[in-house]
């Protein structure tokens, strides 16, 4: 979370407690890596205005025995909400396991437990003479992930979510709550907030049905004609016609999306589907991205047609002989002219959502940008966010094509000129001055030994990096060959060079332990290591 131009004023006088928040701006990026959209939450506010403003006065009554707050007030500024299906899923997954009580626990103690619990049961009324929150309208889109990971899916499932609740900007617009003069328990009063907001959540399911993908987003469709409209009768005829460009292209994207999406289906082939899932999934980066997806569906689309009926005709023998082999004709039958149908709609969609994501305004899904990058996590324990093993992650994870099995190590500078990055699998050196420019990249299987190696030359001291290199891989246990090559890395500082001939011993440590560890089955990863 970023939240600039913070401020907290805070009084205490006798029995009163005043407590003044303000907050200039604020916006929480998504920290998965893989997330579909950037920017989980954001205000659309004017220049100046604060995001958020609080006010809270309280005070001690009746010797002690009453809590009144004689003024709480709280402000919001309009808010943008982009909601990514599988970030929501984590954080319930997060939250559940949070909430779990381990009774094998040494520790457990069910007195305590039973003590906490009758304490939340204690009817502690305040009295509130006066409280206000007022919030305009909050806009909300919701990306459904075209492919989730197995835990993902057991929580989808439990909770009966629909995969086809696909929708973007709606505007949910909201009631002020007000009240004043009441004695309640606190968790009344909170329930009271909850269930006002929620009576005005409820109440645009329309706006939701109508903006989701299954219907095109008929709702934003009108919406942007009534803008292109507005700003036509002003004599601004581009913005009249992009706002038209842009309603009827992202209705025509949904539209072939959804009844692609049927197709795939209906072809009952579940390597197409999760291959044009994997497409769907890159579509939102960007316009060319869409493009591109496009173009990869319609060749999946019509190679799959032309190949459908061998290969479901084999996939059925393969599983059920000589029925399955009848069953996997009329497969193949209904995947020649399904494949190609869903692959020429996803060549549509993707043309169409290029237009849409070039004409669309500068708060749209997919145009603000993150303030900061993904935190890179290594192990159970949660380290300091660090902008350096952060930029790191997001090299390794260009450089890898985002693979899973290659961890991050370290990211470090080496001199003027370069960066090393060390990884489970791999150390690169990077050109500083040319993005992700890898000037050379060495197996680690094939690194003997990094070991600091200073030189003397003419007074000045040269901390340089001696690493053992191998031409040809020295056979499994055995440890103890002479370097085909030893070059030197000439480094900053005599703590760089430690540090980094300390990351790749470490790297080539783990890489040894994994090839002698017998883990039952279990892929290895450098679980406790803390990237700080």
């Amino acid at each position: 979370m970023t939240g600039p131009g913070l401020s907290l004023d805070a009084e205490l006088a006798g029995n009163k407690t005043t407590v003044v928040f303000d907050l200039l701006g604020f916006q929480a990026d998504n920290q998965c890596r893989e997330a579909l959209v950037p920017v989980v939450i954001y205000p659309v506010m004017r220049d100046g205005e604060h995001t958020v403003h609080f006010r809270m006065i309280r005070e001690v009554r009746s010797d002690g025995r009453l809590v009144v707050y004689p003024e709480v007030q709280a402000l919001f500024a309009n808010f943008s909400s982009q909601l990514d299906e599988v970030l929501l899923l984590k954080l319930i997954q997060f939250f559940e396991m949070a909430g779990d009580v381990n009774k094998d626990d040494p520790k457990y103690d069910p007195e305590a437990e039973y003590k906490l619990s009758t304490r939340k049961l204690e009817y502690n009324p305040v009295l509130v003479e006066s409280m206000l929150i007022h919030q305009t309208q909050v806009n909300v889109s919701l990306i459904v992930a075209p492919v989730l990971e197995d835990d993902l899916k057991d929580i989808h499932t439990r909770l009966g979510m629909r995969s086809y609740l696909n929708f973007s900007d709606v505007t949910f617009k909201l009631n002020k709550y007000h009240t004043s003069n009441v004695i309640a328990a606190t968790s009344t009063i909170r329930d009271n907030i909850i269930r006002h907001y929620r009576d005005c959540a409820v109440g645009h399911k329309l706006k939701i049905v109508l903006n989701s993908e299954i219907t095109g987003n008929m709702g934003g469709l009108f919406n942007d004609l009534l803008s292109g409209l507005s700003v036509g009768l002003d004599g601004d005829v581009s913005g009249m016609v992009k706002s038209v460009a842009h309603g009827m292209s992202d209705t025509a994207s949904k539209l072939s999306s959804t009844a692609s999406t049927v197709l795939t289906y209906v072809s009952g082939d579940d390597a197409f589907r999760a291959d044009r899932d994997r497409l769907r999934a890159s579509r939102y980066q960007s316009s060319s991205a869409s493009l591109r997806a496009g173009w990869q569906g319609l060749r999946s689309g019509l190679i799959g047609g032309l190949t459908s009926i061998p290969s479901s005709i084999v996939r059925g023998i393969n599983q059920d002989g000589v029925t399955g082999a009848v069953t996997g004709l009329a497969k193949g039958l209904i995947g020649t002219v399904a494949k190609p149908a869903a692959g020429l709609l996803d060549f549509a969609s993707g043309t169409t959502l290029a237009i849409t994501q070039s004409t669309r305004s500068s708060h749209s899904i997919g145009e603000i940008k993150r303030i900061r990058l993904p935190r890179c996590c290594s192990g159970e324990i949660l380290a300091t966010f660090s902008i350096d093993t952060a930029q790191g992650m997001a090299t390794l994870w260009k450089l890898n094509r985002k693979s899973r099995e290659e961890q991050f190590i370290s990211w470090c500078v080496v001199n003027t000129r370069l960066k090393i990055l060390v990884s489970s699998e791999r150390v690169r050196l990077i050109e500083r001055e040319s993005g992700n420019k890898v000037v050379k990249e060495i197996m680690l299987d094939s690194i003997g030994q990094c070991v600091y190696a200073p030189r003397n030359n003419g007074g000045t001291t040269e901390h340089n990096l001696a690493i053992q290199i191998y031409d040809t891989l020295p056979p499994p246990g055995v440890f103890n060959m002479a370097p085909d090559s030893c070059p030197k890395l000439n480094c900053n500082s005599q703590k760089t060079s430690l540090k980094i001939s300390q990351d790749i011993q470490y790297a080539i440590d783990l890489k040894r332990e994994a090839a002698f560890l017998v883990s039952g089955g279990k892929t290895f990863s450098n679980s406790g290591r803390d990237t700080r």
